[in-house]
């Protein structure tokens, strides 16, 4: 965290979002990333699961001081560069 650019922190956190499983729509150029969590058809629509995977990006954002995060809802998180 320490002596990393915005742009790392954000990378940083895209990283870790798609490691939890959320697909990724990265705009460089604007730095910023949405995170999308989606339901799976197979089972009962159930928002636990986008709702946990977003807690771990709200407290993983937290950690980088350049890093704003916004939730729109369960399934869709907004991580962009302050």
């Amino acid at each position: 965290m320490v002596g990393m650019d915005k742009s790392d922190q954000l990378r940083a956190i895209l990283t870790v979002c798609r490691s939890l499983g959320a697909e990724v729509d990265y705009c460089q150029e604007r730095g910023y990333f949405t995170a999308m969590v989606w339901e799976d058809e197979r089972l009962s629509p159930d928002a636990s699961r986008a709702l946990s995977i977003q807690e771990q990006i709200q407290k993983e954002t937290a950690q980088y001081p350049g890093l704003v995060c916004y939730c729109f809802g369960p399934f869709s998180t907004l991580v962009y560069m302050v």
